[in-house]
């Protein structure tokens, strides 16, 4: 059985339960209107960044689904799913959980500035950075305005493997997420010269992946085994009192640099840190916020610790340092509507209580609702939620 709703701060709500196929079919009859809607935009994007029609964006993805296979039956087999509950062709969901490889192709490593959108601030606590002794994770997710109104909370009940939550686009199979062994995946988009436009696993449907780990190492072998097809950044926690960040390139395991938090505080935002990979970065001289919010970020959570508290956080995730450009990020008027970014929501979990703060929008005009994942993935009929 599945249903769908919305949480108390007006997400989208999808719940899916079954097999990987019929978990699929679900979401995508759940969300049709929403994946004609996230269609219909990146349509717009596509055309707009990359001068690339549907019907070849929708090619130019179809070539990855092999290689997901591969990797993943079961993801694929989610990805069919959806396709055939929202009613549309496999290659339109393809080139939506393909859609960075679509948009930042090593070929416009030298676009213009606002050719190449930057997004998201993570962030990883360990225990003894914490007033309440938890490990904390989370993130500002931002990115173009319109992905806001195609939001959703996937909540997949599953048997086999673990549980998990994830905050996404319509669509998409997951984006950042916590998963019932106590696992949570934050996120940021890296674009390198390194990546060559091979094949590979696309760069969301490893974020999906990493939500069946179970434990720590378990993530990093993850990202280590597959054949990845695209640059991303991944910070992974665990309420065990472990975390570390992942930069990755595309490739096998040597496109792979792990950091481990430093005094129990660890940081990224969307520019490479190890220098064996920044020099390949195709991002940061045009986004030179990227530093600016680092900076930011772990500046106000460092004269935090050791007693990081969640309103300490919430403060930091509210910074306008650098307006527009900030931790809290709002579009810049001197840019396109299709070239702006924003921060779409606000997300910190306390891997340890199950205990996930959302702020739907910008933290700075919207209150964080607190959500109890320890009753979602007791299969709880509602979330219970409060501000």
């Amino acid at each position: 059985m599945s249903h769908s709703g919305r949480t108390p701060g007006g997400i989208q709500r999808i719940v899916v339960r079954g097999k990987p196929f019929d978990r699929g079919r679900q979401y995508g009859e759940q969300a049709r209107r929403l994946i004609l809607h996230s269609i219909a935009a990146y349509q717009r994007v596509f055309e707009h960044r990359q001068k690339l029609d549907w019907p070849a964006a929708v090619e130019r993805a179809s070539l990855y689904e092999d290689s997901i296979g591969a990797f993943s039956p079961e993801i694929l087999e989610e990805i069919r799913g959806i396709a055939e509950g929202a009613q549309v062709e496999i290659g339109a969901v393809l080139a939506l959980n393909a859609r960075s490889e679509l948009m930042f192709p090593p070929s416009r490593e030298n676009a213009p500035a606002s050719d190449l959108s930057a997004e998201c601030s993570s962030f990883a606590l360990l225990p003894e950075a914490t007033s309440s002794g938890h490990t904390l994770m989370g993130q500002n997710w931002d990115w173009l305005p319109f992905a806001v109104e195609t939001m959703i909370m996937l909540e997949v009940h599953r048997e086999d493997r673990p549980s998990f939550v994830s905050i996404t686009e319509a669509g998409l199979v997951a984006k950042i997420g916590c998963n019932a062994a106590g696992l949570g995946v934050c996120t940021n988009t890296l674009v390198s010269r390194l990546d060559g436009g091979r094949p590979g696993v696309p760069y969301h449907v490893m974020l999906r992946a990493l939500l069946d780990a179970e434990t720590i190492a378990d993530a990093a072998r993850t990202l280590t085994a597959a054949p990845r097809a695209f640059s991303g950044n991944y910070m992974v926690a665990h309420r065990s009192g472990l975390a570390f960040n992942a930069e990755t390139v595309a490739g096998d395991a040597a496109g792979v640099a792990i950091s481990l938090p430093v005094e129990g505080v660890i940081a990224h935002t969307n520019h490479f840190l190890r220098p064996d990979l920044a020099s390949g970065d195709a991002r940061v001289a045009q986004h030179p916020h990227s530093l600016f919010r680092l900076d930011s970020l772990l500046r106000a959570l460092r004269r935090g610790a050791p007693t990081i508290s969640i309103e300490l956080i919430q403060g930091a995730l509210r910074s306008h340092q650098g307006h527009p450009d900030g931790v809290c990020s709002h579009p810049d008027t001197r840019v396109p509507d299709l070239e702006q970014r924003s921060t779409l929501a606000s997300i910190i979990a306390d891997l340890e209580t199950g205990e996930l703060w959302i702020a739907p929008g910008q933290p700075c005009t919207r209150a964080y609702q607190l959500f109890d994942l320890h009753s979602v993935f007791e299969n709880s009929v509602e979330l219970v939620g409060a501000d």
